[in-house]
Order: structure tokens, then sequence, then C-alpha cells
């Protein structure tokens, strides 16, 4: 069941009318009841999966505090719970890609080697719900949260619907206390609430859908000329963006109707002024993840700085692989690692001048180059990210120098005036630091930008259904 479908908009009212009729503890039974039957829509095969995840973390965590003084225990129910969840993820995502892999490495020895291989759909979300409740495990380990005794809300935890296939990626620390707390809604909470999820619909059914038309016939093309795949990897930034920031909006929104408060998973990353500002503002949840949970656990604050280089660009290596069982994703993983190794280097070896002007138009100059800068050596490694294979990826990257030539003119023009209304909306929020910020302009200005958002929805936005991006992640 995705977002933007005529079953979820009949699945959502239903949910929510009887929710709110509800008293707490039968809220949460009826969430979580809710939450299984909207993941087991899609294919009630993986229900089990998403369940198994859930029992080994339930009495790994308890098994782990009542552990505490036994130091060899604790660590054993802590493996138990990574390696539980990873062989999970690891055997329905990565399978076959390793098993691939391993054949065609044997053939450069001249070994034929057939692996089995297996026929079955990648389970919605298991990227995101594997990660969210071995955080919970390691934060139990760590001391940072005492495991929850009842299963009934911790498996809502592990599944609460509005983040369960795409994100956030929640920390127990905040998603856990919630769902055992009575929830108060507050018209702050409604008021935020529908905008989110109106500026998420217009995110994804306006701006991601209608760029696929742009970006698919650019990517899929193996003649596409330099220029074209240039302009192509700024129009799928895009479309990603729109997609996932999208969902993240929604999800969010969603959430806050019913008392809910998400972690924010985008932060404004069209406007950075370097690579470590964008992975900042990029997927804040699971960039935070892979910096809490791996970067912290493999590095320690007096490691050198080859030591620190090699642990950045492990991150990013891991990066890549969580998004997708193709060397294609990897390569993206490592190009970014490196071009934040880049950043590391000139910032220690050239720091800033003392006294730099903040303000004037020297400053704005500076700013919008870095910022020019910053966005096109992000975009242009999205080439591997959006490539099917590493062939089409490597054809794509050599046109860039070997015939660049010129692009339609026209797709730019409708690219833009896809992108206006969000850039206008977005830098509105970023100069204010505020994503409410819309609510303070004058009342008329507000109407005639909630005006546009339905337009641009209903009128101008594509509704053919297409699942979200990171779904398939």
């Amino acid at each position: 069941m995705i977002f933007n479908s005529i079953d979820f908009l009949l699945f959502f009212p239903v949910v929510y009318f009887i929710y709110l009729k509800s008293p707490h503890r039968i809220q949460n039974i009826f969430l979580l009841a809710a939450s299984y039957f909207f993941y087991g829509y899609w294919d009630p095969r993986y229900l089990s999966l998403l369940f198994i995840s859930t029992v080994v973390d339930y009495f790994c965590s308890i098994s782990i505090q009542s552990s505490r003084d036994n130091l060899f225990k604790k660590k054993l129910f802590l493996v138990i719970s990574i390696a539980s969840n990873l062989s999970i993820l690891g055997f329905f995502k990565y399978y076959n890609f390793f098993a691939i892999s391993f054949k065609l490495f044997m053939a450069n020895f001249g070994l034929s080697v057939n692996p089995v291989m297996m026929n079955f759909l990648l389970p919605l979300g298991i990227s995101f719900y594997t990660f969210q409740t071995m955080s919970y495990t390691i934060d139990v380990y760590r001391g940072n949260l005492n495991p929850t005794r009842n299963f009934l809300d911790f498996a809502l935890y592990v599944s609460f619907f509005p983040q369960l296939v795409a994100g956030p990626i929640e920390r127990a620390t905040n998603l856990l206390p919630q769902v055992l707390s009575p929830r108060n809604i507050t018209f702050n909470q409604l008021k935020e609430g529908a905008f989110l999820i109106l500026l998420g619909y217009f995110k994804k059914i306006f701006i991601a859908d209608n760029l696929a038309f742009i970006v698919d016939p650019i990517f899929d093309d193996p003649n596409s000329n330099g220029a074209s795949i240039v302009f192509g990897c700024f129009v799928f930034y895009f479309q990603v963006y729109g997609d996932f920031a999208g969902y993240s909006d929604i999800a969010r929104g969603l959430s806050k109707f019913m008392g809910f408060e998400l972690m924010r998973n985008f932060d404004h990353p069209t406007f950075s002024v370097n690579v470590v500002d964008f992975w900042r503002r990029w997927h804040i949840s699971f960039m935070s993840w892979l910096k809490d949970y791996v970067y912290f656990s493999i590095g320690k604050k007096d490691d050198s700085e080859l030591k620190k280089n090699f642990n950045n660009l492990f991150v990013f290596f891991l990066s890549g692989l969580w998004h997708g069982a193709n060397w294609t994703f990897v390569i993206w993983g490592v190009i970014n690692g490196f071009i934040n190794l880049g950043y590391r280097f000139i910032h220690l070896n050239f720091p800033k001048k003392e006294n730099e002007p903040t303000s004037g138009w020297k400053y704005l100059v500076k700013r919008n180059f870095n910022n020019a800068i910053t966005l096109t050596i992000t975009v242009i490694p999205l080439i591997y990210f959006r490539s099917k294979d590493l062939e089409m990826a490597w054809g794509h990257t050599t046109a860039m120098f070997n015939n660049f030539g010129f692009m339609d003119s026209k797709l730019f023009t409708k690219f833009f005036k896809n992108i206006f209304l969000l850039l206008l909306v977005e830098y509105h929020q970023y100069k204010y630091r505020d994503e409410f910020s819309i609510f303070k302009l004058p009342v008329p200005v507000r109407v005639l930008l909630y005006i546009a958002l339905f337009y641009a929805i209903l009128i101008l936005g594509n509704f053919d259904k297409n699942a979200f991006i990171y779904f398939v992640f």
C-alpha cells in the first residue's frame, strides 16, 4: 500500500477514526494491527520477517539488561541481535547479488560456478526496519535505554506504519516513549501535519513523478550525450529528493495527526555550502545512524588521520551497499566517500581565513559559488545511482568527456517550471530556519500558496500511482 493510492486514502481515514475513539492501550493495539495490515497488504508472506526481527530484538534487549554484570553474555546477545537482522537483510536483499558476483569472479580464473539463485521479491522496507530494531538493541547494550517489557508496544515501535517502509529510521529514544505514553493531539500538530502532508504529496506527485518523464529517456538511452547526462543528473536529484523527502513529509504529517513526532529526515540539502553540510541535511536518520552505530564504533577520538579517512570511506561504502544490491550503488557510495575525503583534506590544509565577511555581496557570491560547486559534485555521481548496470554507467560517464554536445533547451524550461515553486518554498524555510515559516506569511500569500500547491497536485500532478523510489531499498 502506497501513500499515493486510493487504497491508502480509504485506509487512513478509517484507521484514524477508530484511533481517535479508542483509549491509549487500545490505540496501541489497534495501531499495531493496522501497521501489520498495511505491511501485509503488499505481500503477507513477508510479515513473518518483520515479526522475527521484532521477537529477536525484544528478547535480546531484555537479556542484555539482565546480563549487565556479565560482559560476555551481554556481547553474546548483542551479536545474536545484529547477526539475526543482518542475516535476514543479507539473504533477502543481497544473496543473488553476491552469488552472481562470486560466479563472475571465479570465471576470471577459468572456473565455472553455478550457485543456486533465489526467486523472490525484495521485502518492502527491510533495510529500514532491520536498522531500526538493531539501533534499539545497541542502545540498550550501551546503557542509553532501558528495554520495554511490553512486547506489543515494542512491536508497534518497530512496525509503526507511517515510517515502516521508507523511514525515517527512528531511534527508540525518540519514538518508544511516545508509544508508551498517552498522546494528546494539539491543534498545532494538526496544522503542521496537514501542511507536511500537502507538501509531501506536492513533492511526490507533482515534482518526482513528473520529472521522471525527463529523467527516464535520458538515462535509458545509451547514446545520450554528455550535456544531457549532466542535466539528467540534476533532474534526477530533484526527482529522488521529491520522492523521498515527499514520503518523509507525509509520514511525519500522518504521525502528527496521531500525536507522534517523528524525526526530520531532510533539511534543505539543495542549499548546502559544502559536502559535509550536504550529508548532514540528506537522509538525516540514515546518515546519523551510520555515524552513531558504525563510525563511532570503529573509530576513536585519537585515531590518526589515515584511520579517520578509512573509517569515513568505509561508512560511505556501506551507504552505497545499503541502497541496493548492485555494484553501481557501491561505486556511487565510494565516489561520495572520496569526495568527502577531498573536502576534509582541503578543510584541514587550507582553513578559512579569519574575519571573513558573513554578509554583503562578497559573502553572497562566495556562498552561492560554494552551493553550486557542492550541488554539482554531489549530483554527478548519481550517474551510478540511476544506471541499471556498470556498463551503462560507464557509457554515460565517458559521454561527458567524449561526446558532450548540447541538450534540449525545452527540457530545461520544463524542468525549471517543475521545481520553481519548490525552490521558493524551500528557500523561505531555509532562510528562516523554520520548516513552518510559511505560517508567518500574510494570510493572502498563504492562501495563494495553498491554492498553487493544490493546483499542482490535482491538475498538473501525475496520478499513475508510481511507487516511491526508496521502497526498493
